[in-house]
């Protein structure tokens, strides 16, 4: 089934800085200090069941807690309960949306100036319940139009809105306001978030045959997501998660859209999005059914990703000048897809960002472990076939991708080390998938021809270094919620996604200009001009994913990202070809 799924939906700013902020104060937590949040974060039940198991506890009365740091979501608070926390002495985390806050001022300052103050929203919602503390008791709420007769005799009036609120609505009822009252100040205080996503939905529902809505029931901004699409006339379905969907409702159509509250994380958007994928509508051409089928399953299965570390390989040997063979295609795709496959189970957040895949990997448990033990097997047998130093350096290799997940310090010295595994070092996973694809894609051959490391090879491991970096790195930016929540640090969290996404072009111009002197110095072959239509797609990718003209962590975006070492391969070949002959 074709999806198309809004730009704009998932977690909106605020949501996203008040988790960011939570999340940190949870990464730095002392052993015996306790993070409350304020009322639930967000709205939603499952981010709020991974918090609680991350040591984020939702406090709904003050008297439950006595000691630890309190954490204000992005909804805010009323002053005077601000204050309360401070007599207790608790420490504030102030995760307050900035927008909230605006318009929190805004309200202040025109209730000390004696004007009446009527938001616009839902009276018992979080936000407005904080809103209303900054009046000074001059506060009235109305959502419907016909609230506006009964509101009391004003001199000044100001008129702002629950920040998700509908703004068709508030335009409505801003304007009765004003025609009612001569001196009104009318100040839309909607969120731009919440406009845009208002809109696509309107304009979304015009090129889909149903909607699906995801978010918590009780999100109120979801619920007027939901509200807006059944206005405009087609099925519309509000979901919490992927099991609320029945496939035989949709089976009758081909195209569906899907958006999501501003509460609701990426991953359970896509784990949304991927269950409608996986219904194929009455009537679809069987070809088109099986290689759609094909290619997922190879995409999850790590056998794509695998084939593409082979392809590599060969580019790395043509790069060097070692005449490629198909046993370095073999050890380079088996290490790969073994090591792959078995970090997977020890990936906490692979349940997040890739839900298919680990359900797929949950149910062909006992395949999938003895698959990738017999491509270590495979691997190994290969790779003693060519030479001992090739077995020896392949067995080191396996034994640090299997070490990656395996707790080496114990406990006791987290105090001083900070980590118990590899994969607890910082930016660790980018950096370590990078440097053990280009280990067995380029030492390892150049290891079997001469036993010695030369200027070609170490070139020939920076090239695939980078390349496997760039990839890494982009599927981390795509995986950041996720990881943030199971607490994984990968290279966007530590350095943020926009210095992420700079270094990359930064890596992808230094290879391209590399690639274009390596061949004058004597480090690379003539295939190293060659290479350069390699970068070009690279460069194309990063495009398409900051763009997002394709949706980040669909099946056609990960097939686009992988394919780079398709063409890798490919280019070798033709080069080898025209350079040798068929």
């Amino acid at each position: 089934m074709k999806v198309k799924v809004a730009k704009n939906a998932g977690f909106c700013m605020g949501v996203r800085r008040a988790l960011d902020l939570v999340l940190n104060a949870a990464r730095d937590l002392q052993p015996d200090e306790i993070i409350h949040t304020y009322g639930p974060l967000i709205h939603n039940n499952q981010v709020l069941e991974i918090l609680e198991k991350r040591g984020i506890h939702c406090l709904q009365d003050m008297e439950e807690a006595t000691e630890g740091r309190i954490a204000i979501r992005a909804h805010g608070i009323p002053p005077q309960e601000r204050h309360a926390i401070r007599e207790k002495g608790f420490k504030i985390i102030n995760a307050t949306c900035p927008r909230v806050a605006k318009v929190q001022g805004i309200i202040k300052k025109h209730a000390l100036r004696g004007y009446g103050i009527v938001i616009v929203g839902d009276d018992n919602h979080a936000e407005v319940i904080g809103l209303k503390g900054f009046a000074n008791g001059r506060a009235h709420v109305l959502n419907t139009a016909e609230g506006v007769e009964q509101l009391p005799a004003m001199d000044r009036v100001l008129v702002v809105a629950q920040t998700t609120q509908d703004e068709r609505a508030f335009k409505e009822i801003s304007t009765l306001i004003e025609k009612r009252y001569p001196e009104t100040e009318i100040y839309n205080t909607i969120c731009d978030s919440t406009h845009n996503r208002q809109e696509e939905v309107r304009s979304l529902c015009k090129e889909v045959e149903a909607m699906v809505v995801v978010g918590g029931h009780h999100s109120g901004n979801t619920k007027r997501l939901a509200e807006i699409a059944s206005a405009t006339g087609i099925p519309t379905f509000h979901v919490e998660t992927e099991e609320e969907l029945e496939p035989q409702q949709f089976q009758d159509l081909t195209v569906v859209g899907v958006t999501a509250g501003a509460s609701t994380p990426h991953w359970l958007l896509r784990r949304v999005v991927h269950r409608l994928e996986s219904i194929q509508p009455r009537g679809v051409r069987p070809l088109a059914r099986a290689f759609d089928h094909y290619l997922r399953f190879l995409l999850q299965s790590n056998l794509y990703v695998a084939g593409g570390a082979g392809c590599l390989s060969y580019a790395a040997a043509v790069l060097q000048g070692i005449k490629p063979r198909l046993a370095d295609f073999f050890i380079t795709f088996f290490y790969v897809f073994a090591m792959h496959v078995l970090n997977r189970y020890t990936d906490k957040a692979s349940r997040f960002n890739y839900p298919s895949r680990a359900a797929l990997y949950e149910h062909y448990k006992f395949g999938f472990f003895l698959s990738s033990l017999s491509g270590v097997i495979a691997a190994l047998i290969i790779a003693n076939a060519q030479s001992r130093s090739t077995f020896f350096a392949l067995l080191a290799m396996t034994g640090l991708g299997l070490l990656y997940s395996v707790r080496i310090f114990p406990e006791s010295w987290l105090r001083v080390v900070k980590v118990s595994k590899l994969k607890d070092i910082p930016a660790s996973k980018t950096i370590f998938v990078a440097a053990g694809w280009s280990v067995v894609a380029t030492l390892l051959p150049s290891l079997r021809e001469s036993h010695t490391l030369g200027f070609q090879t170490l070139f020939a491991f920076g090239v695939v270094f980078v390349l496997v970096f760039v990839r890494s790195a982009v599927f981390d930016i795509v995986d950041i919620q996720g990881d943030r929540l199971v607490g994984e640090e990968t290279l966007p969290i530590v350095i943020g996604e926009k210095r992420t996404r700079r270094l990359l072009v930064y890596l992808v111009l230094a290879l391209a200009i590399s690639l274009l002197v390596a061949p004058l110095l004597g480090l690379a072959t003539d295939f190293g001009y060659v290479m350069l239509i390699t970068c070009l797609y690279i460069g194309l990718y990063l495009f398409v994913h900051k763009r997002e003209l394709l949706r980040p962590g669909s099946l056609r975006f990960e097939t686009l990202v992988e394919n780079g070492f398709y063409l890798a391969g490919g280019l070798a070949v033709i080069y080898q070809i025209v350079i040798n002959g068929p």
